[in-house]
């Protein structure tokens, strides 16, 4: 198993990182995204998706992004210690956690990553899952995961907005993705993610995080939007995903057929 993490070290030299979205939790194409140089491949378990508790689901994900030389990215649908833990072992290296609220839920979920936590014994526990097992002697495992395990959350409430210079404040949170259709309808617009109270509220989120040093992340998927938010300072970014590539590509080439039809 590979043990470095490509993601974690190149957002903490403050370079910028392209993703997409695999919403069909397919290894092939999480080894395609890899050939393709995509930085890191979003998998949503928040939403859909096999169930996160189930260990065997990441072999093949694992393998597959290895194979592809690309990072896993992995929404897990709550803050749980020991749902962390379990996917931490299964040798998954970057999760985010959605709908966070305040300071200390994120602490707890970050300490959940570490066997050594702002200087005290951490929660993440001793394991015999693919982490530790593939590639690891027992006197690299405990240094090298606190070394290479990134864990982030998003921001997509007015809670956690409420919260924020405490949240940015919590030890080792790896970074801050900005969830604007939940925020738009924690704010009264639903859907409206171009909202002028919704667009303030991100710059406002963005200025915070960035003022904290805390790296960000977005989805942007038109070209200029995507070259806006790396201006912007943005180092995360969602350019895409398969099953909304397939659908594009294959409307725009129908609609160039139809005669032929």
């Amino acid at each position: 198993m590979e043990q470095r993490n490509s993601f974690r070290r190149a957002i903490e030299s403050d370079d910028v990182v392209f993703g997409a979205r695999s919403s069909t939790f397919s290894p092939t194409v999480i080894e395609i995204y890899g050939e393709l140089g995509i930085d890191f491949v979003w998998l949503d378990f928040e939403h859909m998706g096999p169930s996160p508790w189930d260990s065997s689901v990441f072999e093949e994900l694992t393998r597959a992004a290895e194979v592809g030389g690309t990072e896993l990215f992995v929404r897990l649908p709550s803050g749980d210690p020991s749902l962390i833990r379990k996917v931490l072992d299964a040798g998954v290296r970057n999760l985010f956690i959605p709908r966070v609220d305040d300071a200390e839920e994120v602490r707890e979920a970050v300490k959940a990553t570490r066997f050594v936590y702002d200087g005290e014994p951490g929660e993440r526990g001793m394991a015999s899952g693919r982490s530790r097992t593939w590639g690891l002697g027992p006197d690299d495992y405990i240094e090298t995961e606190d070394e290479e395990v990134c864990l982030g959350v998003m921001i997509e409430k007015t809670t956690a907005v409420e919260e924020l210079d405490d949240i940015l404040s919590v030890p080792d949170l790896g970074f801050v993705f900005i969830g604007p259709s939940d925020l738009s309808v924690q704010m009264g617009h639903p859907g409206e993610k171009t909202h002028p109270d919704v667009v303030e509220q991100i710059e406002e989120i963005t200025e915070a995080c960035h003022e904290a040093d805390v790296p960000t992340g977005v989805i942007k998927t038109d070209p200029d939007a995507i070259e806006t938010a790396v201006d912007d300072g943005h180092q995360i970014i969602r350019i895409g995903g398969d099953l909304a590539s397939v659908k594009s590509v294959l409307s725009e080439r129908l609609d160039a057929i139809e005669s032929l039809r």
